[in-house]
């Protein structure tokens, strides 16, 4: 794990969750995710961190993935948790139904969140499949949550949040169903030409994704740069399972 705390910020791989909080108060946020005082990290150590955590797959330590926490610096206003407190993490892991079980906690987590600092995100993305997720909570209130795979299965009931506007959502398809009738599905470039074709003549919109709302509410981890305004410091912090 490299360390360098001034370093310029660079894009985080995403695959994973992560929640944004519109505020600078470093010490609010560890108390709100239960977590001890933190030690500081550059952005870059501290992605690289939770990126090996979230593909800890150690069937010997039942708390490889919910030991520890990065809270970054603040990113433009925002301070971003990537990881999970270690009671929101086993409430769904240890549920016998985590897929089920993830939605309520999340909602419950950006409630309290939001009655807290006014405003609170949650955001979800993975590389190895197409998932993808975000709620929004505004004063302790739900405005939108939205989960592609629970879509795909039982329909969105919305309503949709403003920055989802002119994107399609993973779960919808803007093509019509005789549209790639005639292309053989295994000729990729065949079957993406006529994608491509299709979507400039029918104007179909662009799918969005986590990191597609995020820089429309508050800011893409996957697309830092120079142009992000970075104050304060990083930590990596212990959940109440790494302190054990």
């Amino acid at each position: 794990m490299t360390d360098d705390t001034n370093e310029a910020p660079g894009p985080v791989h995403l695959c994973g969750f992560w929640y944004a909080v519109p505020t600078a108060d470093q010490g609010s946020v560890l108390d709100a995710f239960g977590l001890g005082e933190g030690q500081v990290v550059s952005l870059r150590a501290g992605a690289e961190t939770w990126n090996l955590d979230q593909h800890a797959w150690d069937a010997d330590d039942a708390h490889a993935a919910c030991s520890r926490v990065f809270v970054s610096p603040v990113l433009d206003g925002w301070t971003l948790v990537f990881g999970s407190s270690s009671l929101d993490h086993h409430r769904v892991e240890d549920a016998d139904d985590p897929e089920a079980a993830l939605a309520p906690v999340v909602r419950e987590r950006c409630v309290a969140l939001s009655r807290r600092f006014g405003a609170a995100h949650w955001y979800g993305m993975s590389c190895g499949d197409g998932w993808t997720a975000w709620c929004v909570a505004e004063n302790g209130e739900v405005l939108r949550h939205y989960d592609a795979f629970d879509a795909e299965e039982n329909g969105d009931d919305g309503p949709r949040h403003p920055a989802e506007a002119g994107y399609l959502l993973p779960h919808e398809d803007g093509f019509p169903e005789d549209a790639f009738d005639d292309v053989d599905v295994s000729d990729s470039a065949a079957f993406t030409a006529l994608h491509d074709r299709l979507k400039r003549e029918l104007g179909i919109p662009d799918t969005c994704y986590a990191d597609d709302i995020a820089a429309r509410l508050s800011v893409n981890p996957g697309a830092l740069g120079p142009h992000t305004a970075v104050s304060g410091q990083g930590v990596v912090a212990l959940t109440a399972c790494g302190r054990g």
